[in-house]
């Protein structure tokens, strides 16, 4: 069971904004890629930073007394439902199994793997060391190894390089990673989720889903699009007939006070004629 804190009033405030401040083609691929990615790791982000406040508590009841200061009250109360859930501790322990059973890992801690490589790239040529910024990856300040398997896995990259030169061969980032590390569906194993593999045959043939689902959203946007500006139209009707109905009765009011006014007159005129 998925925590789904963003309604669909929420969802269509999200399109708006990402339609009136970024130039996107949402009949390409990556850039559907692209705002699906970023909205999902901002929101895994913000849940794992309210997870983080959560668990300072000794229960769901305190902490509901205490709200993050970045919530309602009614978002905090579904954030607790969430994190005490079945399925969550369920998955959040599974999870932790699955941490401990890593044989490496990073020492980059919140810096992104794409802030290191361009920290690493070679000014002149563009280029960077595949082996090189593995080893920038896994080891401390002090250039220690995170774990022995981290050591051996630079040293294979190191050596496969060093082959490729010996035989004129070019390699990338993605080949020497993919090399060494294996194939991951959708990411390059140890370049973060931001490196995509270049496509497969698999991939290849999962183009025409791809295109109906996109296709798909692309009408879900128009509509919602279309949905907005008719609210806008109907807004902009009811405005200016608010607008025609008080000069209407501004023009009823000044008929009627010159009516008035002439009446008023006669009336003096009819009485300064009776008394002379």
């Amino acid at each position: 069971m998925r925590h789904r804190a963003i309604t669909r009033k929420n969802q269509i405030l999200i399109n708006n904004f990402f339609h009136d401040q970024f130039d996107l083609d949402y009949t390409r691929h990556e850039d559907v890629r692209t705002v699906v990615e970023t909205m999902m790791t901002a929101r895994r982000t913000h849940r794992n930073r309210m997870h983080a406040y959560f668990k300072k508590f000794p229960s769901k009841e305190a902490a509901l007394l205490k709200p993050h200061p970045d919530t309602t009250e009614e978002q905090w109360k579904e954030l607790c439902d969430l994190f005490t859930s079945e399925a969550f501790m369920k998955r959040s322990e599974q999870n932790k199994k699955n941490r401990s059973k890593l044989t490496v890992n990073h020492a980059a801690g919140s810096r992104s793997f794409q802030r290191t490589r361009a920290c690493m790239k070679n000014q002149e040529s563009g280029n960077i060391n595949p082996a090189e910024l593995y080893k920038k990856n896994y080891t401390n300040k002090d250039g220690i190894w995170t774990s022995e398997g981290a050591r051996e896995i630079y040293e294979r990259m190191d050596a496969f390089q060093r082959k490729c030169d010996l035989e004129g061969k070019t390699y990338t980032e993605i080949e020497v990673y993919s090399e060494i590390l294996g194939k991951k569906s959708g990411y390059v194993r140890g370049l973060g989720r931001a490196v995509k593999p270049p496509p497969s045959s698999t991939l290849t043939t999962q183009s025409s889903d791809l295109q109906h689902q996109l296709a798909k959203a692309r009408d879900e946007i128009e509509a919602m699009r279309a949905a907005r500006e008719k609210d806008l139209q109907e807004f902009a009707k009811k405005q200016a007939e608010m607008e025609a109905t008080l000069r209407d009765h501004r023009e009823e009011q000044r008929v009627e006070q010159e009516r008035i006014r002439l009446e008023q007159e006669e009336r003096m005129k009819r009485s300064k004629s009776a008394c002379e």
